[in-house]
Parts: structure tokens; C-alpha cells; sequence
């Protein structure tokens, strides 16, 4: 039950038929990550107490649940620098934003040569990251070529959501949604599934399996932006969610936007699932990889939910109630 001061939040994955466990190496290289994090003062003191209570290790954990532990070490540090990108960019205007978006390509292309001079804070990061996912990670080439490419469509879509804050535009849903594909930065943290493994385009971008990419990522963007809605609202920065523009092109309220949007999840998590039956077959060991890329997505998708209520970030301490009840109480907007 909904009031003007109030709304509630379906449950998105109900009778979804997978369930992530965290990866047992997790606790002891979640805290090696977070220290690595904090190693670069890239907060104040109140920020960076405030990212480690959101607790990203939660996500990675139950993300990457089957990676060994080098392999974790990457996912984990992928998905802090993620958040530590997205923390600084959503304070920066456009020109900004790029300059950010540059310094860390940089890195990632060229990761070996030497640093340019007063190399920003996101490039030092990236490069670090980077080399210790390339040699301890041991990742393959093949990754590491779809990582870099991806990374690069994610940074973009970054940098225009940057510009498009700047100017105050509200997108139409659909493309809005072509932006956010790039802006939630689901499909390169999918390359990390199979970091070490060498498997050819051919097979992981099958037509098939990008169907199911693209599922996987629209699901966690209509998910997330349910989610985030109420933060994001409350400062002023809801433009750039799928909850704000639904309201905005089809004259709705929130719990009408919400539902509408929960009506598409519903849609795509169906159609997910039915995509998964028509996977082809690959000769070995292609096949086994490609079965564990696709399983890697199905929980991602639940990750994606889960950590939602394990997190701070969106419900503040009453997540877990949330999780139960459903029921949110709307944030007044900050001055």
C-alpha cells in the first residue's frame, strides 16, 4: 500500500529460480581491496567511511562467488574502482568527467608505459588495478581485449550522463535506456567471469548469448534505478533514472512509474530465462566456458537484487525492513 509520502518496491525476483553463495576467500580479500581503496585518499574521512559501510566486498562476493582467489582479488577491486569512479564523477561537470574518463583508458590501454605527469588519482588507480588483474589475475588476452573495449562504452556513457546533468535533460525511456546500458556498467564486469580463460568472440558474442547480455543488463538497470530512486531523488540528481523518466514522458506517479517498470522487468527476466534453454553448443572447451559465462550471469541477476537490502547505500538501515515490507518512505530533498 502506497501513500503520496510513501511507495513500494515489487519483488523484482520472485520465483527467480537462482541464488548466489559469496565466494569463500571473500572476507580476507575484501578487506586487502578496501584497504587498497583507502591507500589512495581519494575521500574525506566522512566519504570514505561512508563507502566502506555501502560494502561493495558484499557484492563482489556473491558476484564472482566461483573465482579463485587471484581471480576474486580482480573482481572485487573492479567493482570498488566502479564506485569510487562513480562517487567522483557525480560531483564533476562534463569536461570533467572526461578528463577522468581519459585518465583511466589510459591506463587500462597502456598500462605499462610510463605515467603521464600529475597523472589524476582515477589513472593511478585504473593502472594498479590493472596489472595486478593482467599478472597475478593471469587474464587471458581475449578478456582483456573485451574488457578494455567495454570499459571504454562504459567511461563514455559515463561522461554523457555528466553533460546531460550539466544541461538538465531528461531522455525519453528508450533512450535513456540506450545510455544507461552503458552507464551501469554491467557488460565489462560480466569479462571477469571468465578472466583467465581464452575464448573467442565468436563464442561470447555469439547472437545468442548477447541476447542474454543484453537481458542481464536491462534487468539490473530497471532493478538498480527502482532501488536508487529515493536517494537520488532526494538530491536532486533522479534525472538519470529510469523511475524519473518514466514519470516524465508518461505523466505518472511514482508508484505508477514503478509498477510500469516492474511490468518490463517482469517481461525480460521471462524472456532471460527462456534465452538461457537456446544457448548453442560449442566444442570443448568452449562449451564449458560459455555454460559458466551464462551461469554467471543468471547470478549476477540476483546479486544485483540481493545486495540491494545487504547495502546502506539505498535504504539506509532500514534495508532489511524494506526487504520484508517493501514499503519506502520518500526522503525530503536536500537544499
Amino acid at each position: 500500500m502506497s501513500t503520496p509520502q510513501t511507495y513500494t518496491v515489487p519483488n523484482l525476483l520472485s520465483g527467480w529460480p537462482f541464488k548466489a553463495t559469496p565466494n569463500p576467500h571473500a572476507a580476507k580479500i575484501n578487506a586487502e581491496s578496501a584497504a587498497w581503496v583507502a591507500s589512495y585518499d581519494a575521500f574525506s574521512a566522512r566519504d570514505q567511511a561512508t563507502f566502506d559501510r555501502w560494502n561493495f566486498g558484499a557484492f563482489a562476493a556473491l558476484a564472482y562467488s566461483k573465482a579463485e582467489p587471484a581471480q576474486y582479488r580482480a573482481g572485487v577491486d573492479l567493482i570498488n574502482f566502479y564506485f569510487v569512479f562513480d562517487e567522483l564523477s557525480d560531483k564533476a561537470d562534463g569536461p570533467t568527467v572526461r578528463k577522468q574518463a581519459d585518465a583511466i583508458m589510459n591506463s587500462l590501454k597502456n598500462p605499462y608505459a610510463p605515467p603521464p605527469p600529475n597523472e589524476h588519482i582515477l589513472g593511478i588507480m585504473a593502472r594498479d588495478f590493472w596489472i595486478r588483474a593482467l599478472e597475478e589475475g593471469r587474464t587471458s588476452p581475449s578478456t582483456a581485449k573485451r574488457f578494455t573495449e567495454t570499459f571504454a562504452e562504459y567511461t563514455d556513457a559515463v561522461v554523457q550522463q555528466a553533460e546531460d546533468r550539466d544541461l538538465g535533460i531528461i531522455r525519453p525511456i528508450e533512450e535513456y535506456l540506450v545510455m544507461r546500458r552503458g552507464t551501469v556498467g554491467v557488460r565489462p564486469s560480466l569479462e571477469f567471469f571468465l578472466l583467465s580463460e581464452d575464448v573467442p568472440d565468436e563464442a561470447i558474442r555469439h547472437p545468442q548469448i548477447e541476447k542474454l547480455v543484453l537481458g542481464v543488463i536491462d534487468m539490473c538497470i530497471l532493478a538498480n534505478d527502482i532501488y536508487s530512486f529515493n536517494v537520488e531523488q532526494s538530491y536532486g540528481d533522479e534525472n538519470h533514472n529510469i523511475v524519473s523518466v518514466t514519470m516524465a514522458e508518461k505523466d505518472m506517479t511514482v508508484q505508477q512509474a514503478i509498477d510500469f517498470i516492474a511490468e518490463r522487468y517482469t517481461q525480460v527476466s521471462k524472456e532471460f530465462l527462456e534465452d538461457m534453454k537456446r544457448v548453442p553448443v560449442f566444442p570443448e572447451p568452449i562449451g564449458t566456458y560459455v555454460q559458466k559465462f551464462v551461469l554467471g550471469m543468471a547470478y549476477w541477476v540476483c546479486t544485483d537484487d540481493d545486495w540491494s537490502f545487504i547495502t546502506p547505500r539505498y535504504f539506509g538501515e532500514s534495508a532489511a525492513e524494506v526487504q520484508v515490507h517493501r514499503v519506502v518512505q520518500l526522503l525530503p530533498k536536500r537544499s
